[in-house]
């Protein structure tokens, strides 16, 4: 490929396919051994994510001017792994969720002082990559890595000492511990920093490099805390990293180069300032969980007016990129202009958000019938989500915490007299079909925003039929039975394929509970007006859940009812502008 940032980005998306290869096959000898043990496969395995990782730093130090193939040890050590058989890999969050960039634990290395006489450690599943980054970065030995193991607050190590064979025996080394994070409790690192401490390894040698210097969130024990506290710590996030100025290309350099301007101003939107441009005061905002928010901004050249989001580095991106591309020529969503190393760039829609806007029920399931109807027919599902039961059980466990176990006792009698059906088609749901994310446009058309991710996003639900979307509009809009049968026929008669009205009647509770527990979370943390949006809304879905069970007395599946709302259904055209609640 020539050199520019269309290269450097195939050469992270390059290394984060081979991260994911060799964290998987290191997994697999975890699960056979029952602990993390040096082995020649591991050892190849490192080595070769250390020389993609040179390759990487090669073209972040020449500004992405570089050409020409990897290095040849690469293919070589690729070649020396035993892929036979199949392993299990994972998506890593920070690359397809929050804008975390290998070269960012690059330039953390470079700053941190560290030098070849550190012993680097990275934390699976992504930490091994990113390590590997940090060893190029400072000329250190290809890292080991360990898979902390238990309770997600209270993990543990099980790892043969040798794995770190003769540093331990170094009084001058230092210790390098790698991952995304810290999360909600930070155990992952506490217990790589308590299983060093158990081999005599004082704190004060541990270099701990994070994705974010905000410290273990408040699930964090007395004694994670203080290990945080006294270890040193590296970080370079996205703004340090990006800047304009360095000597690397800078963010709106990317942007500028894929609309073609070099007048280009960005401003952050990301963690919900997007209100701003759509809705001014922040008396009608709707609320926004800042948690699953992804890094946004807004950029402007001249009289072109452009939305800048991240969607993913290497294949995550592209897949989500060229589903953009696909919605916007069936007329659903934005203009795209391009993919710029983990960015989409798309053209800024003008117009009202749909809570704002004056939309007839009939033209609002019109429009989802086909929208709901193309995505059910175009966007099989990539990657599995979660079953039937699991669903049942999350929505079993937030009733219990919202509504008390009474309410949760109901829930799941009704679960359990509900017919399973026989056949799912899981496809890449929509699943946010709140009305501030559609926008009716100056010219009238009404555009689907942030509609490529949500069944990939870092919660339980995953790709389901488009029964759940169904159920999703149904709440959103508290469509009555008539206009959801409708909703259901509009689907139909695009597809030729049957919606399963026992499924959408199923997902109903589950959606409700699901929403319920997202924004009671998010209501947690914020600041005082955000908490009363956030609490307002899930206070809205409890008492829609509460309302669903009060008419679930008969405990009828909803198949039974099924044929009547059919015949409901064919009036409905003819229906007033509102729908009946």
């Amino acid at each position: 490929m020539p050199s520019g940032i269309g290269r450097h980005a195939a050469l992270v998306g390059l290394f984060i396919k081979a991260s994911e290869l060799v964290q998987g096959l290191a997994d697999a000898e975890f699960e056979a051994n029952g602990t993390d043990r040096i082995s020649p496969q591991r050892i190849v395995g490192a080595n070769l994510l250390v020389g993609l990782a040179r390759d990487v730093g090669r073209s972040w130090d020449a500004g992405f001017a570089i050409d020409g193939p990897v290095d040849a040890e690469v293919p070589r050590m690729l070649a020396e792994l035993d892929c036979d058989g199949e392993i299990l890999i994972g998506t890593a969050e920070g690359y397809a969720h929050y804008a975390l960039y290998p070269e960012s634990y690059f330039v953390a290395a470079r700053q941190s002082g560290l030098d070849a006489n550190t012993c680097v450690i990275g934390i699976r599943s992504i930490g091994l990559g990113l390590a590997a980054m940090v060893a190029a970065a400072i000329g250190a030995p290809a890292p080991v890595s360990v898979r902390p193991a238990g309770h997600p607050f209270r993990r543990r190590l099980a790892a043969d000492p040798e794995l770190i064979g003769g540093w331990r025996t170094r009084p001058s080394a230092h210790f390098a511990v790698v991952d995304e994070g810290p999360g909600l409790s930070g155990s992952s690192f506490h217990a790589v920093v308590t299983w060093l401490q158990a081999l005599g390894i004082g704190a004060r040698r541990f270099h701990l490099f994070p994705s974010h210097l905000g410290g273990p969130g408040p699930e964090a024990s007395a004694d994670g805390r203080e290990a945080w506290t006294v270890c040193q710590k590296h970080t370079a996030d996205f703004e340090r990293t990006f800047t304009a100025g360095s000597a690397v290309p800078a963010l709106r350099d990317w942007v500028a180069r894929t609309i073609g301007s070099t007048a280009v101003k960005l401003t952050e939107t990301s963690a919900g300032e997007w209100r701003h441009l759509h809705y001014g005061s922040q008396d009608h905002w709707p609320p926004v969980h800042r948690g699953f928010e992804r890094r946004k901004f807004f950029a402007s050249a001249g009289r072109e007016k452009w939305s800048v989001k991240f969607v993913g580095l290497g294949e995550i991106g592209m897949h989500k990129a060229e589903t953009a591309r696909r919605l916007h020529v069936a007329g659903f969503g934005p203009d795209v202009a391009g993919l710029c190393h983990g960015f989409l760039v798309e053209r800024w829609i003008d117009g009202t958000t749909l809570d704002r806007a004056r939309l007839s029920t009939g033209k609002l399931v019109a429009h989802l019938g086909c929208y709901l109807a193309w995505r059910a027919a175009n966007l099989p599902a990539s990657e599995p989500g979660a079953s039937l039961e699991a669903l049942a059980a999350m929505a079993v466990q937030n009733t219990n915490e919202a509504l008390g176990e009474g309410r949760a006792t109901e829930l799941r009698n009704w679960f359990s007299k509900q017919v399973p059906p026989k056949t799912m088609q899981r496809v890449e749901i929509d699943g946010r079909l709140h009305p501030w994310e559609f926008i009716l446009s100056r010219s009238g058309t009404l555009v689907k925003t942030d509609a490529l991710d949500h069944c990939r996003s870092h919660d339980l639900i995953g790709c389901q039929d488009i029964a759940w979307d169904i159920a999703g509009a149904r709440v959103e809009y508290s469509l009555s039975d008539a206009a959801t049968a409708a909703l259901c026929n509009a689907v139909e008669a695009t597809t030729s394929r049957p919606v399963d009205a026992n499924l959408v009647h199923y997902y109903e509770p589950c959606y409700l509970a699901f929403q319920l527990g997202l924004w009671s979370m998010a209501a947690r943390s914020g600041d005082d007006r955000e908490q009363i949006r956030l609490t307002a809304a899930a206070r809205r879905y409890a008492a829609a859940l509460l309302r669903f069970l009060e008419c679930q007395g008969d405990l009828r599946p909803f198949d039974q009812h099924q044929s009547s709302l059919r015949s409901i259904s064919a009036s409905f055209s003819r229906m007033a502008a509102t729908s009946s609640r």
